[in-house]
């Protein structure tokens, strides 16, 4: 593996070789599918000691009445299971970059005290960012049916919980993908440090520009971090400021897609109500496709999804991504900056 970088700098064709990694990536993040070794490696099982703890938690919040936004890790004492969540933050950093969170019974508790459970877990893995120019911190989504996009999300870490439907999960270690656009490729995978324009899709605040222009990957202190999403870097296109997409970035998009799709390097698994997501948007890309259960049809089955900034996160260089202000807790990156903060600001 090349010498860490000590400084982040820049990332574009031409930048020193600190900025750019031209060898394999060889961390714990660099997986293959057959390199998992088993459930127990990505899955970790709540035990009966750990719901007790969550529903202690619980019945203070109500107790107190704390509204979501003021939920803090000191507002939601999980004795033990808060030192199981911040390892499982630690593996999402420096191991293979996914997790899943199995054995919350969803079946238990109505809409808000599921919300409130998932939001007070998150706590002890990072700071929840705004997902949209409202400020909603706390998404509500469906799951695409079939085929969805494998790409990475906003923050650091995105997590999801399905409440009501189960599913199915695919998962690619971008390391590995990334060694292998290497070795296929190496002046494809150098692109990969260009700046390209992604759709903001009217989230910008106003006088900003409706795109952002970051790099696809990054290599700093020692990590690889890799962002991508197809179809935003492509509506960009729309916006006659963004330059012009070459033959050269097409070919790698359909390179690195064919890699994605690649057998080796594709991991899936089965997603069941109650099961908490976890992403490193950095080190994986990821995909969900909703389905495999029977919703109750008063009950909100949509997915529940948070975008995190971790507590002891990567360095990144601030032209990989960028600060997000909020409200009702720290600031945070990777997120959209709600409208309504700018305009108390004024």
């Amino acid at each position: 593996m090349a010498e860490p970088a000590t400084q982040c700098g820049s990332s574009a064709i031409g930048t020193p070789s600190a900025d750019v990694l031209r060898e394999p990536c060889r961390t714990a993040a660099a997986w293959r599918a057959a390199d998992l070794g088993g459930p127990a490696e990505w899955r970790f099982e709540l035990s009966p000691s750990h719901l007790d703890e969550l529903d202690t938690a619980l019945k203070a919040v109500r107790k107190n009445g704390i509204v979501l936004l003021r939920i803090t890790s000191e507002r939601f004492p999980l004795p033990s299971l808060g030192a199981e969540l911040r390892r499982i933050a630690r593996a999402l950093e420096n191991g293979r970059g996914f997790a899943v969170i199995k054995g919350l019974p969803v079946q238990r508790y109505d809409d808000t005290e599921i919300n409130t459970l998932f939001w007070g877990m998150a706590q002890y893995l990072g700071s929840p960012v705004s997902q949209d120019s409202f400020g909603r911190k706390l998404g509500r989504i469906r799951g695409a049916a079939a085929g969805p996009e494998l790409r990475t999300g906003g923050s650091d870490v995105a997590a999801l919980l399905s409440p009501r439907l189960g599913g199915r999960s695919t998962v690619v270690s971008s390391a590995a993908l990334y060694n292998e656009l290497l070795g296929r490729d190496p002046l494809l995978a150098e692109r990969m440090y260009r700046r390209f324009g992604f759709d903001r899709w009217g989230e910008q605040l106003p006088g900003e520009r409706p795109y952002r222009s970051v790099p696809l990957a990054c290599w700093c202190d020692g990590k690889l971090s890799v962002r991508y999403a197809r179809r935003d870097i492509e509506s960009a296109q729309r916006y006659p400021e963004v330059p012009r997409l070459e033959p050269a970035d097409v070919a790698l998009f359909e390179l690195i897609d064919r890699l994605a799709a690649a057998a080796e390097l594709r991991f899936g698994f089965d997603v069941e109500p109650g099961d908490i997501q976890l992403f490193n948007n950095y080190a994986v890309l990821h995909a969900h496709a909703q389905g495999g259960g029977i919703a109750d049809p008063a009950a909100d089955d949509r997915l529940r999804r948070l975008w995190l900034t971790l507590h002891n996160g990567r360095k990144l260089p601030p032209n990989f991504t960028w600060e997000t202000a909020g409200y009702g807790g720290p600031r945070g990156r990777g997120g959209v900056t709600p409208r309504d903060v700018i305009a108390r600001a004024n």
